[in-house]
C-alpha cells in the first residue's frame, strides 16, 4: 500500500472512491503537512475556476486526509490530477500522522500562477465535505474564513 495525502477535492471520500474504486483504498485518517500552504494557483475548465495546490510556506500547515492506496489506484488518480497532460506532478512529502512522520505522495501544480484564482463554489464544497468529515474544527474554520475573505465565498459551507 502507498500513502497518499489528499488536501483538495480528493478529501471528499465519495468523489475519491469514484476515481480509484472502493476496493483500492482505505482511509488512514487526518494528517498534517508542515511548512506548506493551500492555494489555488491554476485554472481548470473542468472545475470552472481555480484548483488546489501546495506551496512551500515556512511555519504554515495544511491538514488533509491520508489514504492507503493500492498500486492500481495510481493510474486513475494520476489521470484525475492531470499528470499525463503536465498540469500536476507527484510529489513526495512527510506528513504528521498519529504523532509520527509518514512518507506519502501528493500532487502539486507544475505551472503556478502568481495570483490565486477564484475557485468555484462546487469545488470548494468538495474540499469542505472532506474537511468536515476528517479534519479539525480549527482548520475548517480557518479555511472558511480564508475563502470568505479571499474569494467572497462562504454561504454554502454546509456539512454534508
Amino acid at each position: 500500500m502507498i500513502y497518499y495525502f489528499a488536501y483538495g477535492s480528493c478529501m471528499d471520500e465519495q468523489s475519491f472512491a469514484q476515481t480509484v474504486g472502493k476496493d483500492h483504498y482505505e482511509v488512514a485518517g487526518a494528517a498534517v503537512l508542515k511548512d506548506y500552504q493551500l492555494v489555488f494557483s491554476a485554472f481548470s475548465k473542468k472545475r470552472n475556476g481555480g484548483v488546489a495546490d501546495l506551496v512551500f510556506a515556512p511555519g504554515e500547515e495544511v491538514e488533509g486526509v491520508l489514504y492507503r492506496i493500492t498500486p492500481e489506484a495510481l493510474e486513475p488518480l494520476d489521470e484525475r490530477e492531470g499528470v499525463p497532460s503536465g498540469k500536476y506532478k507527484r510529489m513526495d512529502v512527510h506528513v504528521c500522522f498519529q504523532e509520527q512522520l509518514v512518507r506519502a505522495m501528493t500532487y502539486t501544480i507544475v505551472n503556478k500562477e502568481q495570483e490565486e484564482i477564484k475557485p468555484s463554489k462546487e469545488y470548494l464544497q468538495l474540499i469542505y465535505n472532506g474537511a468536515s468529515r476528517f479534519l479539525s474544527d480549527a482548520y475548517r474554520t480557518r479555511l472558511a474564513g480564508e475563502w470568505s475573505s479571499k474569494f467572497g465565498i462562504s454561504d454554502f459551507l454546509q456539512e454534508t
